[in-house]
């Protein structure tokens, strides 16, 4: 008996590693994708595409809503909904577009790929470095600038009006400071998180009809532009016929008056 399974055991890790390399893959729900974080003093902002296929179509909407819950309970870490799209028709899918820190990317995707399978992965990275560079420049000078009208606004010998222009060009400073900052605040969150674009496909409810279908439909037409080509070949073909049946009675003729004895000729 135990012989028995040992043999039994054996054949089924011999099995599996032959499914392995006859590239067939059992649909893994996890679908792992790693969050990227940018090294120290790179300033790299991370996105992941993923396309989940799902069993049933009625199944987008079942992970479209838990990723999004997941997202807004803040599952696995801080997470933002930035776009979120279904449809239901004959073809369904869905989208759902998050930002989440990196280490919330593999377990969100996981989460969405319970009872489907991944079929295609992409990450890329957008080098902010210049635009940063660029932003810490401009608010410098912004700050700088401020400073010098604020101390400009504190001397005493100021007309009424040099005080009026000041203020406003204070406000106008202030202004641009603050747009500065919120530019600078979305770099640095563009690069402290990872934006996550996860899309869902499913087979239609037809689907194992639509071919047989689509060629029910498709046979008037395909029969309609096979007798109109056939005429067409024929329409090419009788101009030959026409001149080449003469000329193959002609030679014909030329053939056997050649080949004929020469007792026989008149």
């Amino acid at each position: 008996m135990r012989l028995r399974w040992f043999v039994l055991l054996a054949v089924a890790l011999g099995v599996l590693p032959a499914c392995e390399k006859k590239g067939i893959r059992v649909a893994q729900p996890e679908g792992a994708v790693a969050g990227e974080q940018a090294k120290a003093g790179a300033f790299l902002a991370y996105e992941h595409a993923i396309r989940i296929a799902l069993g049933e179509h009625d199944a987008i909407p079942v992970r479209i809503a838990a990723v999004r819950d997941a997202c807004a309970d803040e599952r696995f870490g801080a997470c933002s909904l930035l776009s979120l799209e279904q449809d239901s028709g004959r073809y369904p899918d869905g989208r759902i577009v998050v930002r989440i820190v990196p280490a919330g990317v593999e377990p969100l995707v996981r989460l969405a790929a319970e009872g489907g399978a991944s079929r295609s992965r992409k990450t890329s990275a957008e080098d902010l470095a210049q635009a940063v560079a660029d932003n810490a420049k401009q608010r410098e000078l912004l700050a700088r600038q401020r400073a010098t009208f604020e101390e400009l606004q504190m001397r005493k010998d100021l007309a009424v009006a040099d005080r009026l222009a000041l203020a406003r060009e204070l406000t106008a400073l202030d202004v641009q400071l603050d747009t500065a900052e919120q530019e600078s605040a979305q770099q640095r969150r563009r690069i402290e998180t990872n934006r996550l674009t996860i899309d869902f496909t499913a087979p239609s409810p037809d689907s194992g009809n639509s071919r047989i279908g689509n060629v029910l439909r498709n046979l008037g037409d395909s029969f309609g532009e096979g007798v109109a080509d056939a005429i067409e070949y024929v329409g090419y073909l009788l101009p030959f016929l026409v001149l080449g049946f003469p000329l193959l009675l002609l030679m014909r003729w030329l053939w056997r008056r050649a080949t004929r004895p020469r007792g026989s000729r008149s």
